[in-house]
């Protein structure tokens, strides 16, 4: 009789704890996947103004560009090697190009951050473990703030090693592009992500204690003849990302 009594109760017990367990489980009192982690990218911000990028500072007069075809309104064949006593660019540092019938400043913008997920993320830091798994991204979000009086051309942006600052190198794959800045505003909105986007930054997240470079780059038109450009502009990103541990 003991016994029977024993094991009746042996079994009432273990059916309140699984009752009691399968209770938490619906609450989100204990997660069905206790390895699963998500957290917020480290936010990223990229800036710049119109006298650090290399853009015109004064007023420069019109050149007229093109074929022997347009002769009557052509002032050179070539913008980067003008005729004396027309401004002489340094095409090397600043590219100028005929665009539309006139030479045309189209300066390239490069601003390159490093990430490093091990130290900036909060979850990550007691963690043992220095990979993950199952990695991706819920969201990448951009906010930008503009003063700049001429539009800013799409952000694209590039993950690479740490060791590479430069979107031409062969090391840095395009991830995701931010859209279009109109001047004097401040848009917000979600980055157009590239279609292996995921995979890509899983290559990147699965060690996430080794850093890596996340690269925003565009290129600012200013025709010849155009009022200098003035103000400046932030752009800065943030994301959400689920693993597993």
């Amino acid at each position: 009789m003991n016994d029977k009594l024993t094991v009746m109760r042996s079994l009432s017990v273990t059916r309140v704890a699984s009752l009691l367990l399968v209770g938490a489980l619906g609450c989100g009192l204990i997660s069905s996947d206790i390895t699963k982690v998500t957290f917020d990218l480290p936010p990223k911000t990229y800036s710049f103004d119109s006298a650090q990028a290399g853009l015109p500072t004064a007023a420069t007069p019109v050149v007229h560009c093109g074929s022997p075809d347009n002769i009557a309104t052509m002032t050179v064949m070539d913008c980067c090697k003008p005729p004396a006593g027309l401004p002489q660019p340094n095409c090397t540092a600043n590219p100028v190009v005929c665009e539309a019938g006139i030479c045309t400043l189209e300066q390239p913008i490069t601003v390159s951050q490093t990430m490093n997920l091990k130290s900036e993320v909060m979850v990550l830091q007691s963690v043992n473990s220095q990979s993950l798994v199952d990695i991706s991204l819920q969201n990448l979000h951009y906010e930008a703030t503009s003063t700049l009086t001429i539009d800013v051309p799409p952000l694209e942006l590039y993950l690479a090693p740490s060791t590479v600052k430069d979107p031409k190198d062969p090391a840095a794959m395009k991830f995701g592009t931010v859209p279009a800045i109109v001047h004097g505003t401040s848009p917000s909105g979600d980055v157009v992500l590239e279609p292996g986007a995921d995979a890509l930054f899983a290559g990147y997240g699965h060690d996430f204690g080794t850093p890596f470079n996340f690269i925003a780059t565009t290129t600012i038109s200013v025709p010849s003849g155009s009022a200098p450009p003035t103000g400046a502009i932030t752009v800065t990103v943030t994301g959400k990302v689920a693993a597993k541990l």
